[in-house]
């Protein structure tokens, strides 16, 4: 059969997961998103159908929910009250990851993938990446999760998440050797002494992208706003002798520091880096990364403009032009791009959980 997946996106942005899905070339249909941003969702409807959209996932009815084979979720992470022994979904009752749990609860779809930051793993001593877990295996699902580094996936940025994928009902196995994560490695051992439901999913996942790098996502014209543009940083700059990198490099390259009398910032906005590497990880923030170039003969630091934000994580031109031309403020767009996940990240994981799993279920 030639079925469409139905996927259900919560906590949705400007639709990173989706793009990632696009990315994947799966054949899929999204029955239900949803976000609470105002300004996201404008984005959102500017590269997507905005009709399965909605609001507040806190006010929709798990019962609401249309049927579907794959969720997929970026939740917020939050510290959960957890008091004595673990109490399952009282510990997270408030939380946004009840809003998962209880959908998940309900529908059981055959499939999930969950992203959140590379703290989840430690945040509370682990306490909560534990409480999740268990919970989504008193759910019938069983899980495989790991930290992944944008950076694999090709794209100019060194990104660490965190990403949970679960299959309903699936075959349970003990956990391998996980490559990527000391810590993940440890809770994975722990893990395998007890009764826990895991298998391995993640080591399978394998990037084959070329690699990009700062210089090969930067713009031709950039506005003269974003070049730091006064007297002492020039004179800094023309009076400096700063060794430049010549080869490519598949990381950070910090070039140098402003000095703090020339560039009167923290320390993280002082740093200037080389475009030959790769971007520190981009920040819901408009004070970007900053980067040495050379414009007509000059040499110059600018900041990363709003669209080579989303260039560093992955998108598209085509899904900036869009956001662009809806009139986005250039404040939105850095929340936006810095918020958002890496959509070949997810295309990456996508594609493996079809060719291991979702293909073998013969109807899609």
């Amino acid at each position: 059969m030639n079925k469409k997946i139905r996927v259900v996106s919560l906590f949705s942005g400007i639709g990173g997961f989706e793009e990632g899905l696009k990315g994947a070339k799966l054949k899929h249909k999204v029955v239900f998103a949803s976000e609470i941003d105002e300004h996201a969702k404008k984005s959102y409807i500017a590269n997507f159908n905005g009709k399965y959209l909605n609001g507040d996932i806190k006010k929709i009815d798990e019962k609401d929910i249309p049927e579907h084979e794959l969720l997929l979720a970026g939740f917020p992470c939050q510290a959960f009250s957890i008091a004595g022994r673990q109490k399952g979904f009282e510990d997270i009752r408030g939380t946004l990851f009840f809003d998962v749990a209880r959908i998940l609860q309900e529908k059981k779809p055959k499939y999930i993938l969950l992203e959140n930051v590379k703290n989840l793993i430690s945040h509370d001593g682990s306490k909560t990446i534990r409480v999740i877990l268990n919970i989504l295996n008193e759910i019938g699902y069983t899980v495989d999760f790991t930290i992944i580094n944008s950076a694999e996936s090709g794209v100019p940025q060194n990104r660490d998440r965190t990403y949970i994928c679960g299959v309903y009902l699936g075959d349970s196995e003990k956990y391998r050797a996980d490559k990527r994560s000391v810590k993940v490695d440890a809770l994975k051992q722990e893990l395998n002494k007890t009764e826990y439901k895991g298998f391995n999913f993640f080591d399978k996942v394998v990037f084959n992208n070329k690699q990009t790098y700062i210089e090969d996502i930067l713009e031709t014209e950039v506005d003269s706003n974003y070049f730091l543009n006064s007297e002492l940083v020039e004179t800094f700059v023309k009076n400096t002798v700063i060794e430049e990198t010549v080869e490519r490099e598949d990381k950070i390259i910090k070039l140098f520091d402003l000095p703090r009398n020339i560039h009167n910032d923290l320390e993280r906005q002082r740093r200037v880096y080389s475009i030959k590497g790769i971007s520190p990880t981009v920040l819901a923030r408009s004070d970007s990364t900053k980067i040495y170039v050379n414009v007509n003969g000059k040499n110059r630091i600018r900041k990363i403009t709003p669209a080579e934000n989303f260039y560093i994580q992955g998108f598209s031109k085509k899904f900036v032009k869009n956001i662009i031309d809806i009139g986005m403020s250039v404040t939105q767009m850095y929340k936006q791009s810095g918020n958002a996940v890496s959509p070949p990240v997810i295309s990456g994981i996508l594609k493996t959980l079809y060719k291991e799993y979702i293909g073998n279920d013969k109807i899609y």
